[in-house]
């Protein structure tokens, strides 16, 4: 009998050894997009409509991370790159006639996901109107703030997070719509995506 409890006893400890042994692996094989893949992670000149050209595109400055968000090393963030794009226009144009694509990287995806936390908060604005941005990342939110005067101008803010990063998207223009702002945000979280190993 006790020959058998004891037997039964070392069964439990394999069974339980061998269970922490897979939580453990997995954990470990948790993708994570890698800082050396930064400057890959906004959109490109080549991802954007003909017409639009660079006014800065590279590490994010001091008055890129305001409010909440203002401190350069929050949640173990590791960096931030940023690509901002013109092109001219009229209020005819149609489509984005400005786009910031703006990337936050976070040492594990638990960062991410608290700096992703205060995307709604900063996002909110008077006039702010939430939008259904559809799938798009691990979590993903965005507004349109509509601006009248002699012209309307659309603005659309799109925030998302893949595994251990942080992404927003903002364009504006006359005659844009809520599909060609998804669009670009689309191919953005494609960069983020394929740069996860």
């Amino acid at each position: 009998m006790r020959a058998a409890a004891a037997t039964g006893l070392v069964a439990c400890r394999v069974v339980l050894a061998a269970g922490v042994l897979v939580l453990t692996g997995c954990g470990s094989s948790a993708k994570t997009i890698p800082a050396k893949k930064l400057s890959q992670l906004v959109l490109q000149r080549t991802d954007l409509p003909r017409g639009f050209t660079a006014f800065y595109l590279g590490p994010q400055l001091s008055g890129d991370q305001t409010g909440a968000r203002g401190d350069p090393r929050r949640f173990r963030r590791t960096g931030g790159w940023i690509g901002r794009y013109h092109r001219g226009g009229s209020p005819k144009t149609k489509g984005p006639l400005v786009v910031a694509s703006r990337v936050d990287l976070f040492k594990n995806a638990g960062g991410a996901k608290r700096d992703f936390q205060l995307y709604p908060q900063q996002l909110e604005q008077a006039g702010a109107k939430q939008i259904d941005v559809g799938k798009l990342g691990d979590q993903a939110v965005g507004v349109l703030v509509v601006g009248t005067g002699a012209v309307t101008v659309r603005n659309y803010a799109i925030a998302w997070r893949e595994r251990n990063a942080t992404a927003e998207l903002e364009l504006n223009g006359f005659k844009l719509t809520l599909q060609e702002a998804l669009a670009l945000a689309r191919k953005q979280a494609a960069r983020l995506r394929d740069a996860a190993a």
